[in-house]
């Protein structure tokens, strides 16, 4: 175990020179800050590969074959570990300062100052020419305490996001799409700072480039904190622990040698400032590929093409094309005899709510419309529910669970009325709507209105909704019906039901506009009405 009071800190900020006096380096990070630095390091790398994987092209996938499955296969694990990791560290560094001697003095030496706004200010007129020095630093400038105080609030933020978004099923659909986003904005701003500010500021600018060897050794030379942090400088050589530089010597690399000449000074200026353009073109790129993906100018026409047009023009094709994407033997119910409400909606009532209407006609191929659609409190009698045989009409005593909805049966309300059961999918006026349907095409739409009243009076104004059922109090209590307990259960916690229930569409700009989101409230408020359609 690492002793938490090691003598090199950087409390003390100098070793001792070679004779036992004053130092020539200054230790800059002690052994806990380097290795809380390459815990972060590793693992933000990793979770910024990991993370910007799902926004790989899925062609790239395809052409790396297995191997593209594979990877992506441990791409969610390693991203979630990594995270986990990155937490723990955070944990570590909030141990470090708050136990540990040397941590409480850098997290108070940490800690912005009115200094630091007075040196912003300098440093914008020395940056200007209106000052003729820059601004004298101690040992952290207000850039490192900014930097620090992004790290923070940046990893609160994309842990708490990243959690939420671990589990999903526990948040409304509101919480997870800003979570989202913002998890993703973070990231790509944390990456864009590193790249470009933090990489430059440490590694990069002339007479750094090319690296730092603080992050490896903790160690700072003296020219180099001269430079630097002139006010730290000053105040140990004052105290007799660091030995003055020489008034000649400029140098301020890290191994003290005085730097190098003028034109190996300007080869080092033109890499560092190349790499900054190319590391910026490459984020650019980056930026492109998440938020402005090329899209499809032109699609090669396959020799079907034309039979294609053919088949989606022709009338079998206008059957079921509102309804779905394809159209083969599985979206045909076969009924021996049809009800009266599927001459006019058909199989597939549901069309007018895309996003819903794919789980609402699934319900159709093992439900009656009056299942949903007529209530206990609008029902002749007492109701319970009867599966019948879609050829025969004969009651089904017991369904194959493993069919999953293709029962050939249909799960019909029952009613006791007189003393007799009825049926509630058969019509109370089945002559008046015989005549409906042969004179439809000759009455106006008012009185198509009129005569639609009188066709659905038995009908519940309001019909079942998802989560009335998919509940964990149901109103369908599907054990008794005929399904197995475990089933069942399962039927009562999905969270399709809930999903569709809360469904709302987020767009940032949206929180900003008040008239946006009352529309948006109110389509809400709606979507129950939407499912009845």
């Amino acid at each position: 175990m690492i002793d938490m009071n090691t003598p090199n800190s950087a409390h003390d900020y100098c070793g001792e020179g070679d004779t036992g006096g004053p130092a020539t380096e200054v230790i800059r990070l002690n052994c806990h800050e380097r290795i809380q630095h390459l815990l972060v390091l590793v693992t933000f790398i990793i979770l910024v590969i990991t993370g910007y994987m799902l926004k790989i092209p899925e062609s790239w996938i395809i052409g790396m074959g297995d191997w593209g499955e594979l990877i992506f296969a441990y791409r969610g694990l390693a991203h979630r570990i990594c995270g986990v990791a990155m937490i723990l560290t955070s944990f570590y560094h909030l141990a470090y300062i708050a136990v540990c001697k040397d941590g409480r003095s850098f997290l108070k030496e940490m800690i912005p100052t009115w200094k630091d706004a007075k040196d912003i200010v300098h440093n914008i007129g020395y940056y200007l020419g209106t000052r003729p020095e820059p601004p004298k630093f101690k040992r952290f400038d207000y850039r490192e305490k900014a930097e620090y105080l992004a790290l923070v609030a940046g990893t609160i933020i994309i842990s708490v996001t990243g959690i939420l978004l671990w589990s999903e099923a526990y948040w409304s659909k509101f919480v997870l799409d800003l979570s989202l986003l913002i998890h993703g904005m973070e990231a790509i701003l944390a990456t864009l700072a590193i790249i470009v500010w933090h990489f430059y500021a440490v590694h990069w600018k002339p007479g750094q480039f090319p690296m730092s060897t603080v992050w490896l050794d903790g160690k700072m030379s003296a020219h180099h904190l001269r430079m630097e942090h002139p006010l730290q400088y000053e105040e140990l050589v004052q105290a007799g622990k660091l030995v003055p530089v020489e008034d000649g010597d400029h140098g301020h690399g890290h191994d003290g040698t005085g730097g190098s000449r003028s034109f190996g000074k300007g080869v080092l200026g033109l890499l560092s400032f190349g790499s900054i353009f190319f590391f910026a073109f490459v984020s650019v790129l980056l930026l492109k590929m998440l938020y402005f993906p090329p899209s499809v100018t032109s699609v090669t026409q396959t020799p079907d093409h034309n039979k294609l047009m053919e088949f989606i023009s022709s009338g079998q094709a206008k059957k079921t094309d509102t309804h779905f994407h394809n159209t083969d033997e599985t979206v045909k119910l076969i009924i021996a005899q049809p009800p009266i409400c599927v001459t006019c909606h058909g199989t597939l009532p549901h069309g007018k709510s895309p996003d819903i209407r794919s789980f609402l006609n699934m319900h159709n191929y093992f439900m009656a419309c009056e299942t949903c659609h007529i209530r206990q409190a609008d029902a002749p009698g007492e109701v319970h529910y009867v599966w019948y045989d879609n050829l025969t009409e004969d009651i089904v005593t017991a369904i194959d669970e493993k069919k999953n909805g293709n029962y050939s049966a249909r799960l019909v309300p029952v009613a006791t009325v007189d003393g007799r059961t009825k049926r509630l999918d058969e019509p109370t006026n089945p002559d008046f709507i015989k005549e409906y349907i042969a004179q439809k095409d000759r009455l106006t739409p008012e009185e198509q209105a009129r005569a639609k009243v009188v066709l659905h009076r038995d009908m519940s104004k309001k019909p079942l909704q998802c989560t009335e059922c998919h509940g964990r109090e149901p109103y369908i209590n599907f054990h008794q019906v005929g399904y197995s307990k475990e089933r069942a259960e399962s039927l009562y916690r999905t969270e399709v039901a809930d999903m569709i229930d809360r469904y709302m569409k987020f767009y940032l700009p949206t929180m900003f506009d008040s008239d946006l989101m009352k529309k948006q409230k109110m389509e809400e408020l709606e979507l129950e009405d939407r499912s009845t359609n």
